[in-house]
């Protein structure tokens, strides 16, 4: 069996003025609506807007959950200096690739890894990318493109241009799976008219009405558990084992399928020599769906998780407690690119608190999800973590992508 990985630190920059972890914790454990039209600093949405959602060129979707503009989140200000980066070209670069470079000397140093001592290391970096907005905005006039546009845009300068402002010589690589982009980026380091008019995700409510952008970027720090342990690293929690798969062939494109994540949810667990289904200890307390707020997506992941941990007939089905479910989308929003490592993180603050935070935007659940909450539940307020005596927390953490490649990852504290 593979050795457990733990993570030992992370930073990230998220809405809400999150940029620490205690913030985080704050939010999520009492939340509060913070989807807004988007600040003055960034664009005016009503030249854009149009209450039909399929007018060429515009979006009825008008709220999603920003980074604010306080001095450590704003995306306009960069320490280019401090990264030995002239200001011409800093002035081309993605605004990811800034941020990425700031969160991930915060996640060092929360991990306590001096950058000195991992100079020419065998250090590897796996990058998580979605969305290249601002590559779109430059290309608008291609007569006044910035100088550096080429290393400012592209996709796989994201994980490389970290790696040589660190000196890392491992693995350097930038993956887009879509919404589970980070999380595909964590398993390999371990081994369409979908947004919300309404603009939030209403996760499993039958007021969903799609997902709701929000910005975010994130970095874990992870080693293997024994080099950790030997290190006398902070771990904040362990991943037991991660897995992905792809569905195929299915109905549509952008469908997910309840069948291929009910069977990686199943394999992910069989890796880890556990058995949820008929040994209770070996059962998570808390699920961490991937929760976009979608009517084809909801009822489908719902479907999964209740087949996969409660299989007819299983000791589970009989005698298991509900599974509580919840998603961190409903507070920040769908961070796409970075969402596998909003929900990993938020789930380690959480494992680590003894406390599931609550959902924001559950009242009333969507027919097609009903059948299923005689297993699941939706929390809507913070409740201690349900742990028996001698067991020892765990969660699931679920993600799938647009094309709908799906990827769990079992977490323990």
């Amino acid at each position: 069996m593979p050795e457990s990985i733990a993570i030992i630190g992370y930073g990230f920059r998220f809405p809400g003025g999150c940029d620490t972890p205690s913030k985080l914790w704050s939010l999520i454990k009492s939340p509060r609506d913070i989807a807004s039209n988007p600040p003055p600093s960034r664009f005016d949405i009503d030249p854009f807007y149009h209450p039909v959602s399929n007018h060429h060129g515009t979006t009825n979707a008008t709220k999603s959950y920003w980074l604010d503009d306080s001095p450590r989140i704003n995306i306009a200000e960069f320490d280019a200096a401090f990264f030995n980066i002239q200001s011409r070209e800093a002035d081309a670069m993605d605004p990811q690739q800034r941020v990425l470079l700031e969160v991930i000397y915060d996640a060092l140093c929360a991990a306590g890894q001096p950058m000195e001592q991992l100079r020419g290391s065998d250090t590897a970096i796996y990058v998580g990318m979605m969305c290249d907005d601002w590559h779109m905005m430059l290309s608008r006039d291609w007569q006044v493109l910035p100088r550096y546009t080429a290393t400012g845009v592209e996709r796989g300068i994201m994980a490389n241009r970290v790696s040589y402002f660190f000196d890392w010589h491992g693995p350097s690589m930038t993956i887009d799976t879509a919404c589970s982009s980070s999380m595909v980026a964590l398993d390999l380091a371990s081994n369409l008219g979908m947004l919300s008019t309404s603009g939030r995700c209403a996760m499993w409510d039958i007021a969903a009405d799609g997902y709701a952008r929000g910005e975010g970027v994130a970095a874990v720090i992870i080693k293997t558990l024994s080099q950790a342990l030997a290190d006398n690293d902070p771990i904040q929690c362990i991943i037991r084992e991660t897995a992905v798969n792809q569905d195929g062939r299915k109905p549509g494109l952008t469908m997910p399928s309840s069948r291929a994540q009910a069977a990686l949810i199943s394999e992910c667990y069989r890796r880890a020599g556990l058995d949820p289904a008929n040994n209770l200890n070996d059962r998570p307390q808390y699920c961490h769906a991937h929760g976009t707020g979608t009517q084809a997506g909801d009822p489908q992941e719902a479907e999964a998780i209740a087949f996969a941990l409660f299989p007819v007939g299983s000791r589970a089905a009989r005698e298991a407690h509900k599974l509580l479910v919840g998603s961190v989308k409903t507070v920040i929003g769908h961070t796409e690119g970075t969402a596998g490592l909003a929900s990993i993180i938020s789930t380690a603050l959480a494992l680590k608190s003894k406390v599931i935070p609550p959902n924001l935007h559950f009242h009333t659940p969507n027919p097609s999800v009903a059948p299923f909450l005689d297993q699941l539940e939706i929390p809507t307020t913070a409740v201690a973590w349900p742990v028996a005596t001698g067991q020892v927390r765990r969660a699931s953490v679920n993600r799938y992508g647009v094309p709908c490649g799906i990827r769990v990852l079992q977490a323990d504290s």
